[in-house]
């Protein structure tokens, strides 16, 4: 009985752990271990949301594109789809001591360019094979603003189906412009 109790609690530690050193929650790795390419081919590419949310004041993304990759033996995919906005939202949050700070929250969905390309994609001869020993993965890639500044967080969520509702794909996540430059 002790040494079950000490294993559980070890797990929860090692769980905690790693959710509090990594930026994607441990829910979406739970979500997209099971996510596969029957999965996929089933989306609707017009249901197909990202939401970004930042603590600035103004929108810093001037382009968003979600980005399917996949490799394996059998070969590579690696296909963008460029997105619109649909709407966005600034939220301020007055603090008791100290500045007010913000959130800025921008939804966006694939525009007709990418819808198109997205259910060219999902008609893959790749994607239909089902002995594919490979893995995939879903991202986002964004260009800033001239006005972003040097150090803000960022989360991005990813909907897939509606039914089912957002994840987020990485939460609260540093951006350190300069360091970045300096990389």
């Amino acid at each position: 009985m002790k040494k079950s109790f000490t294993t559980i609690i070890q797990t929860l530690a090692l769980l905690i752990l790693l959710q509090g050193c990594s930026s994607i929650p441990l829910s979406t790795m739970l979500k997209m271990s099971s996510f596969d390419e029957t999965d996929f081919v089933k989306l609707n590419p017009d249901d197909i949301r990202v939401k970004v949310r930042n603590n600035t004041q103004e929108n810093v993304l001037r382009k968003n594109v979600l980005r399917y990759q996949y490799r394996g033996p059998e070969g590579v995919i690696d296909q963008s789809f460029s997105m619109e906005l649909i709407d966005e939202d600034v939220e301020t949050i007055e603090h008791w001591f100290g500045d007010d700070s913000f959130q800025h929250s921008s939804r966006y969905r694939l525009d007709a360019e990418g819808i198109e390309l997205f259910k060219q994609l999902q008609q893959h001869p790749l994607l239909a094979m089902r002995k594919k020993e490979g893995e995939f993965k879903f991202s986002v890639t964004f260009k800033l603003t001239e006005s972003a500044p040097e150090r803000f967080n960022m989360s991005i969520d990813l909907l897939l189906n509606p039914e089912e509702g957002y994840f987020t794909l990485f939460d609260q996540h540093e951006l350190d412009l300069t360091q970045a430059a300096n990389d």
